[in-house]
């Protein structure tokens, strides 16, 4: 590999596979998911490609916009990209704010859970030493 393998220190790994079931959150993320893009990508492109999550992140979702075609556009392209590298409880919840924002349902607990499992994402990339 270009840059050596990803070697999770285990605050990662417990990040990785905490679950919270009962608020209804599964992994952060999976582990194998990145193990395989490191494989297929090569250990530095997938390090860029996480520090990308890290700023699709942070501009996804800003406090103060209640529209909802905003919204639901911004959890499309959030669900693709976290669930392509493997951050599938932070997809799971784009999916539903999308879903609701689509059905004209309440948005305001999907948001927050979004934002929840956005936080986690962040701290665990943090962890993965992504980089704005």
């Amino acid at each position: 590999m270009d840059g050596g393998s990803f070697k999770y220190p285990s605050t990662m790994r417990e990040a990785a596979v905490e679950h919270t079931s009962g608020k209804g959150r599964g992994t952060v993320c999976d582990e194998a998911t990145l193990a395989e893009l490191e494989v297929l990508l090569g250990h530095d492109h997938l390090k860029r490609l996480l520090s990308l999550l890290v700023v699709e992140i942070r501009v996804r979702f800003p406090a103060g916009n209640d529209d909802r075609a905003t919204i639901a556009q911004d959890a499309h392209a959030l669900l693709a990209s976290s669930g392509s590298l493997g951050f599938l409880d932070l997809s799971r919840c784009c999916s539903v704010i999308e879903q609701a924002c689509l059905k004209g349902d309440d948005i305001a607990i999907p948001l927050q859970e979004g934002r929840i499992a956005a936080d986690r994402a962040l701290t665990a990339l943090a962890v993965l030493g992504a980089r704005e």
